[in-house]
C-alpha cells in the first residue's frame, strides 16, 4: 500500500509539472508591432495607437524614448495615456518597452522604470512564457509561440551595451536554440547599424561574435533614429558579420521624422510631409515572417517583404565525462549530493523551478543558469538509477 501511495504521489506531481511547464503559447502564427520614439509628441502616439489597435497584434515592442526628459511621473503618465489612445484601449498592457537615452536623463531613472512596469505580469497576460531577465523590466526575454523576444537596456548607441548584457544575450540565444525555437527577435534603442543622425557607432566585436554564433537570430528592431527603414545586415554593412539578419529601424512614434543617409538602407518609407509617424508590423508564420511598414493614418501597408529561414542549427554540444563523487551534480539529476537520484532531488528542483540559479544543488542540472523543464527531464531520465 505504501508503494501504491508513493507511486500515486509521483504521478500527481508529474502531472502537475506537465501542466505548469507546458508552453502557454504554442501557436507559430502571430502578429506583433515594432515602434518607438515618442518623446513629447503624444498626439501622434495616440493616433498610431488607434491605428495599431485595429490590426489586433498579440503584442508590441517599443524601442525607447518614451518621453523627453525621463524618467518622470508626469512624462510617463502622458505616454501611458497616449499609448492607450487616450481612451484606455488596452495597448499598454501588451506593450514591452526598453529605455532610450531620453528615458535615462533623470536621477534614479532605472529604478523609477522598474517601479512603473511589471513586464513579467504582462508576459502572462498575453499568453507568453519563459520570462527571464538580467535586470527585471530592463533587460529581459520571453517566448511567444516559436519565437524568443529579447529586449536589452541600451539607453543610447549600440556601443553602450555592456559585457554582462552581451554574455546574457549569448545565453538566451543558446537556450532558445536548445528548445528548438525558430526565431529570435531582438530590440534595443540604438541601431546595430546606424543610418541617420546618430551615425556611425560600430558594434563591439563581442556582440558581433554572439550574432555570428546563433542562426536563430532573425531580426533586430531599433529606434533612436526617427525614421522607418529596412536593411539586411551582412559583412558589407558591418565588417565581421558572417551570419546575416534583418534590421528594422522604427523610431517615429511622434519624435520624427529624420532623413537617413542614402546608401545605408535597403528601403526607406518616407514619413515626411507632416509628422504622422509610422510603425512596423511583423507577421510570423512558422519559419517565415513578413515585415510590413505603415505610415500614420494609412489603413494599408506601404511596404511588405517576406523572409524565410531554412531552419535553425542546434548549438554545438561538448560531451564531457563527469568523474564519480558525492558532491551535487556528480550524478546527473542528483541535487543533494547523496549519489542517489530520488524524490528529494525532485523536491529541490521543484522549489527552484522557473528561477535563475546555477548549479545542481539548486536543481539546475544542465548548467544553463535557469531551472526549467530540461533539468526535470535530466532528473526523470536518471530517477532511481
Amino acid at each position: 500500500m505504501k508503494k501504491f501511495f508513493l507511486l500515486l504521489s509521483f504521478i500527481i506531481l508529474n502531472s502537475l509539472f506537465l501542466i505548469l511547464a507546458s508552453p502557454v503559447s504554442a501557436q507559430n502564427t502571430f502578429k506583433f508591432v515594432a515602434w518607438g520614439d515618442t518623446k513629447s509628441d503624444t498626439n501622434v502616439l495616440k493616433s498610431l495607437s488607434s491605428q495599431i489597435k485595429t490590426l489586433n497584434p498579440k503584442f508590441t515592442i517599443f524601442a525607447g524614448d518614451l518621453e523627453s526628459s525621463g524618467f518622470t511621473q508626469g512624462g510617463m503618465d502622458a505616454w501611458k495615456n497616449a499609448i492607450n489612445a487616450g481612451v484606455n484601449n488596452g495597448l499598454l498592457n501588451i506593450t514591452f518597452p526598453v529605455r532610450g537615452n531620453h528615458d535615462n536623463q533623470a536621477t534614479g531613472s532605472p529604478t523609477g522604470w522598474q517601479a512603473y512596469f511589471n513586464l513579467s505580469a504582462a508576459v502572462q497576460g498575453i499568453g507568453a512564457a519563459n520570462y527571464s531577465f538580467l535586470d527585471d523590466d530592463l533587460t529581459y526575454s520571453f517566448d511567444y509561440g516559436n519565437s524568443r523576444i529579447i529586449g536589452i537596456d541600451v539607453p543610447g548607441n549600440v556601443t553602450q551595451m555592456t559585457p554582462a548584457q552581451i554574455t546574457w544575450l549569448d545565453q538566451r540565444l543558446a537556450d532558445a536554440e536548445s528548445k528548438s525555437l525558430q526565431h529570435a527577435f531582438l530590440f534595443w534603442h540604438g541601431p546595430f547599424y546606424s543610418q541617420a543622425n546618430h551615425c556611425c557607432p560600430v558594434p563591439s566585436q563581442s556582440l558581433i561574435s554572439v550574432i555570428n554564433k546563433h542562426s536563430i537570430v532573425s531580426a533586430g528592431f531599433y529606434g533612436h533614429e526617427h525614421t522607418l527603414t529596412y536593411t539586411h545586415i551582412d559583412s558589407s554593412r558591418v565588417p565581421g558579420i558572417t551570419r546575416g539578419f534583418e534590421q528594422i529601424v522604427s523610431g517615429d512614434a511622434g519624435a520624427g521624422p529624420t532623413t537617413p543617409t542614402s546608401g545605408r538602407y535597403d528601403y526607406l518609407l518616407n514619413l515626411g510631409g507632416g509628422n504622422s509617424g509610422g510603425f512596423a508590423v511583423v507577421d510570423v508564420s512558422g519559419s517565415s515572417f513578413t515585415l510590413s511598414m505603415y505610415k500614420g493614418g494609412s489603413t494599408t501597408a506601404q511596404y511588405s517583404k517576406t523572409f524565410s529561414k531554412s531552419g535553425v542549427n542546434p548549438p554545438p554540444v561538448t560531451i564531457t565525462v563527469t568523474p564519480p563523487g558525492t558532491s551535487p551534480g556528480s550524478k546527473p539529476g542528483d541535487a543533494n549530493g547523496d549519489n542517489l537520484v530520488d524524490g528529494q532531488d525532485y523536491v529541490i528542483w521543484l522549489q527552484n523551478y522557473n528561477t535563475q540559479a546555477s548549479g545542481a544543488a539548486k536543481g539546475n542540472f544542465d548548467g544553463n543558469g535557469v531551472v526549467d523543464g530540461q533539468d526535470y527531464v535530466i532528473w526523470l531520465n536518471n530517477y532511481n538509477k
